[in-house]
């Protein structure tokens, strides 16, 4: 990671901030020192010899934090249409298996350059990495270092195969596809020692790379893995990601297999330890009334994957009842191969636009919210609400400049409004990421 440029300063952009005016956001100097703000005012008193940047025209909005991701199918973007997940999870799982470095490297730096095009500054890397080799997980962060964006590094962990995952796949599969389905089991403890040897072999590199656990979900993993990983993140300080509720199926999956739990997913992780602040659950769609209540009491976040819950036609999450249960939400674009975009301007439109299917009414998402869970959000489920996600004084220079010159702002009515509704992310100019500028003058007009 090339180190930022000690200070600069960016005049003339409306600076977008969650509690000032997000619709008419004032126009303010803000001053980068060391790769952190450090001030932010009409007038900055600076010394002659200081580099400044004109950014008239200009809004300057925090970096997006995409919530959940896989970097291992990026070749993939286009590949498939719509199916459901059991069905493209029997295609989709080998595509990033048993790759080159080279690949590897090709296909993070790929995924890492189209979010920084579009104005994700930090990636929450849900890594299903096979094998788990350190050359493999070498080329990924080396691509993330050399893109330089941030990102959250969560390398899968499981030891249940895959054909005793799905509900009724061994009954509705011929037993000499088992195999290729997936008949294998892993040693969990040994991938969690392996995530440990790794994060003390490589470190943060300067809190650009931080790491996490990540559970597959609570049906490919025992219940004494599950332990384990909560003893292991707790070790470790770590936050935890996993997969819950993506499909019907997998509600009925819990309903018959975890029966000594109440049916509950959401209670066979409780009981294992991983309910809390800490713990994030992607998906969501299919929890029972009371599993929400419970997500919302215990601090347990929700990441929602809107854009391929919808091309799996797996569902709406309940958008207005985890609000109305004061669930910590936050937003991601999911794998390439099922939402085949990284734009968490898309997501955050159709967040503010899906809770409308079920209550029409004024209670519906509001644009400076769904802002708000793109960054502040995405932030908070990682324990990095104090350095990221917010235009604040102390907050790691992770900014994104806006040429509001682009017909998307033209008239211009509102900030928060017109980057939810109409921005597409042409309007994109300038990326810096812990003050490194890692996009430079990109014109796409």
């Amino acid at each position: 990671m090339a180190p930022p440029v000690s200070s600069f300063v960016l005049e003339g952009a409306r600076v977008y901030r969650h509690s000032k005016d997000t619709d008419n956001p004032a126009v303010q100097a803000v001053l980068v020192q060391d790769g952190r703000i450090a001030g932010i005012g009409e007038d900055i008193p600076l010394s002659n010899d200081i580099r400044r940047i004109k950014l008239d025209n200009h809004m300057l909005v925090p970096g997006f934090v995409n919530g959940h991701y896989h970097s291992h199918d990026v070749l993939a973007k286009g590949m498939f249409e719509t199916m459901s997940l059991e069905r493209w999870g029997l295609i989709a799982g080998a595509i990033g298996s048993n790759r080159s470095p080279e690949e590897i490297l090709l296909r993070t730096t790929l995924g890492a350059i189209e979010c920084v095009r579009n104005g994700i500054t930090t990636i929450q890397d849900f890594l299903n990495l096979a094998p788990y080799d350190p050359e493999l997980l070498d080329a990924v962060i080396e691509a993330y270092r050399k893109v330089g964006v941030r990102v959250i590094l969560g390398v899968t962990v499981r030891d249940r195969s895959q054909l005793d995952t799905i509900l009724w796949a061994d009954e509705m599969i011929p037993k000499e596809q088992h195999a290729i389905v997936g008949t294998q089991t892993s040693d969990g403890n040994a991938q969690l020692r392996f995530i440990g040897e790794q994060k003390r072999r490589h470190g943060d590199y300067g809190g650009h790379v931080v790491w996490a656990v990540s559970p597959s979900a609570p049906q490919r993993c025992s219940f004494e893995l599950l332990k384990a990983v909560d003893s292991f993140r707790k070790e470790h300080d770590l936050p935890v990601y996993t997969h819950v509720y993506e499909t019907r199926l997998q509600r009925i999956f819990a309903h018959e297999k975890l029966a000594e739990f109440g049916g509950s997913a959401i209670n066979y992780m409780e009981a294992a330890g991983l309910l809390g602040p800490g713990v994030t659950i992607a998906h969501g769609v299919w929890p029972d009334p009371e599993e929400i209540a419970k997500i919302g009491a215990t601090g347990t976040s929700v990441v929602l994957n809107i854009l391929s819950n919808l091309k799996l036609r797996s569902g709406v999450a309940p958008l207005l009842d985890y609000r109305r249960h004061g669930v910590a939400l936050s937003l991601g674009c999911d794998n390439c191969s099922c939402s085949d975009v990284q734009s968490m301007l898309q997501v955050m439109k159709f967040y503010c636009l899906l809770a409308g299917i079920s209550d029409p009414g004024p209670e519906r998402p509001k644009a400076a919210e769904a802002i708000s869970l793109a960054t502040t959000g995405g932030a908070a489920a990682a324990g990095l609400e104090k350095s990221v996600g917010s235009i604040e004084v102390g907050m790691q220079a992770d900014l994104v400049a806006y040429d509001i010159t682009h017909p998307s702002w033209r008239p211009f009515n509102s900030a928060a409004r017109q980057l939810v509704f109409a921005e597409t992310g042409l309007g994109v100019r300038h990326v810096w990421v812990g003050g490194r500028q890692v996009l430079l003058d990109c014109d796409r007009h």
